[in-house]
């Protein structure tokens, strides 16, 4: 019972955070400026720490019966998979180009910047949504990044990779709706 509520209380902490750590532990290399990962993540770690918290209430319900420890051990395989299956997502950007694999997918897209045709960015002021950024590459495949404050930090570098390649980057204002 313990343990279910220290998960319940710790768990927002550990969705916020965990998503990003682990996908810069596992993917970083030599040469990335960072690792992001989509939005979908943090629901999918969500779900992961719903399985365990519900592990461990199932066995305090169910007095330590058998059954409770297989339905426990079922969760927790459970968490286990949702939390391998949110790890394999990310969008790196490095020096060589754009790596990414999408959310619920196995295969990896990897792209030098050279392989970049357009660049769009998107400027959404904040109470209106989000700002993105479009990549298309040259294969007709199109990468859409959600801005956030960390992501601006990169844009400069960005757009100056994409210049030195001859690529010039779209901007798009959109005006405040009323």
């Amino acid at each position: 019972m313990v343990i279910g509520i220290s998960l319940l209380l710790l768990t927002p902490f550990f969705v916020f955070l965990l998503p990003n750590f682990i996908a810069n532990s596992i993917y970083f290399e030599s040469g990335s400026w960072f690792i992001f990962v989509s939005g979908g993540v943090y629901t999918v770690y969500a779900v992961a720490f719903v399985f365990l918290i519900a592990a461990s209430f199932v066995l305090y319900a169910m007095y330590m019966s058998k059954k409770s420890i297989l339905i426990s051990i079922g969760l927790t395989i459970l968490a286990g998979l949702s939390f391998y299956i949110a790890s394999l997502n990310y969008t790196m950007l490095s020096d060589d180009g754009i790596t990414y694999r999408p959310l619920l997918s196995f295969q990896t897209h990897s792209y030098t910047w050279s392989d970049v045709d357009e660049a769009v960015f998107r400027s959404v002021p904040a109470d209106d949504g989000k700002s993105e950024f479009d990549f298309k590459f040259s294969d007709d495949i199109k990468l859409t990044l959600n801005m956030n404050r960390l992501f601006m930090k990169f844009l400069p570098p960005i757009e100056n990779r994409l210049a030195h390649e001859g690529v010039e980057v779209e901007k798009i204002l959109i005006p405040k709706k009323e």
